[in-house]
C-alpha cells in the first residue's frame, strides 16, 4: 500500500471514530428533560390491608402495605424464623389472605399450586398440572403470581405456557381453564408468560398478546370472554388499576412490548399509548402513577421516564438512563421512588429518585445485579438478588439503615411479601422462608 492510501485510510479511520463520538454525545444529550408538576402532600390512601398480599406487589400493586405492628431494629434483634418449604422452580411471588398463603413452583415438569397455613406453614390444599421447567435462561418454572379474588373466593394462576385456571381458594379445585394461545389466540413471549391477570369491577383483564388478543376482559365467574382489542405483543408486565375518583380512575396501565397504554375497561377501548423501546421488546417492571403523571422503567440500558397523561395522550416530560431496572419495580413514598438499579450488566443499588425530574438523591449498593423492593409504617424492605434482606427508611433526606440478615442463598428475584406481620420470601430453586416480624413488646 502507498503512502498516499495508507495516510486516506488513517484519514477515514479518524473520521468514522469521530462520527461515531458526534451520534453517541448527540444521542446522550438527546434524552428528555424537565419538569413534573405533581401535588405534593397527596395522602397515599390505597395499601394493602394488614394481613392481605392479593397479588403482585399488594393489593393495589403499588408495593405499600398498612402493617404496622411489627418489629423494626434489626439490630439488635434479627427476625425470627417461623417456617420453610420447598416450592419448586420458579420467581412467582406469594400471595396472602385470611391466615393461609397461596404460592407456585414447578417440580420435575409439573406445576404445583400450594396453599398453606401462614403460621405452621402447613399444607392445605395442592393442586398440579403438566407444564415443563423451560429454563429460558434463568432457572425456569412458574413466573406468574397468584391473583386472589375475595370476592368470588377464587385463585387465578397462569402458567408460563398460557394456560390461565381458576381455583377454588378454600379446596384448591379447578373452576374453568382457559388458554391464551388456543382460545384467546395469542402470541407467547419469547420468555413466556409471567403477567398476572387484573380484577377490574367485574372483569377479568389478561394479556395474551398478539392480532386481536393484545388486551382481554374475561368473565371472572365462567372464563369466558366479554372483549378483546389490540395486536400488540405480550411483554412481562402486569396490568395496574389506576385508582381514585379523578378522570383517570378506572382505567388500567399497560406496560407492553409496544410501550405504555391506558386502557378503559368499561368500554373496552385504548385511551393513550406511548412508545417505549427496549432491546428484545422486554418492558417487565410495573408503571408507577402518581397524580396524573405515569413513572416507568426498564432494563437492557434503556433507564426510565416519566409521562404526564394529557386527555388522550402521553407526554413524555423527561428520561433518565440512571434508572436501569430489568424487572425490579419502582414503588413510590413521600414524592420519590425508591427501586433497585440494576441488570444483566448493572451491578444492584438501592436509590431514591425525585419524581419531579428524575435526578438521584442517594443510592446504596446491594449485592448481585437485582433486588425488589416493598414498604410499610414508613420504611423500606429490600431484597437482593443473592438474599439478604435490609430495613431502611422510606426518606429522600439519606439511606438510614434498621439492620440486615441473610434470609436465602441462591437468587432471588421474586418481590417479597408482607401479610399479619409475616414476611415471605423465596428464591428461584424453588425455597419459600417465613419470618415472623411480629412486635412482641
Amino acid at each position: 500500500m502507498s503512502l498516499f492510501h495508507r495516510k486516506l485510510s488513517t484519514v477515514c479511520l479518524l473520521l468514522l471514530i469521530v462520527g461515531e463520538l458526534i451520534i453517541n454525545v448527540g444521542c446522550k444529550d438527546s434524552l428528555k428533560s424537565g419538569v413534573a408538576v405533581i401535588p405534593k402532600g397527596v395522602k397515599h390512601d390505597y395499601l394493602s390491608d394488614a394481613g392481605e398480599w392479593l397479588g403482585p406487589l399488594g393489593n393495589y400493586r403499588n408495593g405499600h402495605s398498612t402493617e404496622s405492628n411489627w418489629h423494626q431494629d434489626w439490630f439488635n434483634v434479627e427476625p425470627e424464623l417461623s417456617w420453610k418449604i420447598e416450592l419448586g422452580l420458579g420467581v412467582a411471588s406469594v400471595t396472602c389472605l385470611n391466615g393461609r398463603a397461596y404460592c407456585i413452583g414447578n417440580a420435575a415438569d409439573e406445576e404445583v399450586v400450594q396453599c398453606l397455613d401462614s403460621s405452621t406453614g402447613q399444607v392445605v390444599w395442592k393442586f398440579s398440572y403438566s407444564c415443563p421447567i423451560d429454563k429460558r435462561m434463568f432457572e425456569g418454572g412458574s413466573a406468574s403470581t397468584p391473583v386472589i379474588d375475595k370476592v368470588r373466593g377464587s385463585l387465578y394462576i397462569l402458567s408460563h405456557q398460557g394456560e390461565l385456571r381458576s381455583l377454588g381458594l378454600n379446596d384448591g379445585k379447578e373452576r374453568w381453564k382457559v388458554s391464551y394461545i388456543d382460545d384467546l389466540k395469542g402470541k407467547r413471549p419469547t420468555w413466556g408468560y409471567s403477567s398476572s391477570p387484573l380484577l377490574s369491577g367485574d372483569m377479568l383483564i389478561t394479556v395474551p398478546g398478539g392480532g386481536g388478543s393484545g388486551v382481554v376482559a374475561l368473565d371472572p365467574v365462567t372464563g369466558k370472554k366479554i372483549w378483546s382489542f389490540g395486536s400488540d405483543e405480550a411483554a412481562y408486565s402486569s396490568p395496574v388499576q389506576i385508582n381514585g375518583e379523578g378522570k383517570d380512575g378506572g382505567n388500567v396501565m399497560l406496560f407492553n412490548s409496544y410501550g405504555l397504554n391506558i386502557i378503559n375497561p368499561r368500554f373496552g377501548k385504548l385511551v393513550s399509548k406511548v412508545r417505549w423501546k427496549t432491546d428484545y421488546d422486554v418492558n417487565a417492571t410495573l408503571p408507577l402513577y402518581i397524580n396524573g403523571h405515569i413513572f416507568i422503567c426498564s432494563g437492557y440500558g434503556k433507564g426510565g421516564g416519566m409521562v404526564r397523561i394529557n386527555e388522550n395522550k402521553l407526554d413524555l416530560i423527561y428520561e433518565s438512563k440512571d434508572t436501569v431496572c430489568q424487572f425490579q419495580s419502582p414503588i413510590e413514598s413521600g414524592g420519590h421512588a425508591y427501586m433497585v438499579i440494576g441488570d444483566n450488566s448493572t451491578k444492584a443499588k438501592l436509590a431514591c429518585m425525585s419524581l419531579e425530574d428524575g435526578s438521584i438523591k442517594w443510592t446504596e449498593p446491594l449485592s448481585g445485579n437485582r433486588g425488589n423492593i416493598i414498604t410499610a409504617d414508613g420504611k423500606l424492605i429490600v431484597v437482593s438478588e443473592r438474599g439478604e434482606v435490609i430495613l431502611c427508611d422510606a426518606s429522600e433526606k439519606g439511606y438510614i439503615e434498621h439492620g440486615r440478615f441473610q434470609a436465602l442463598g441462591g437468587r432471588c428475584w421474586a418481590p417479597p411479601s408482607i401479610a399479619d406481620s409475616k414476611l415471605y420470601i423465596r428464591n428461584n430453586s424453588g425455597r419459600l422462608v417465613c419470618y415472623n416480624l411480629k412486635n412482641t413488646k
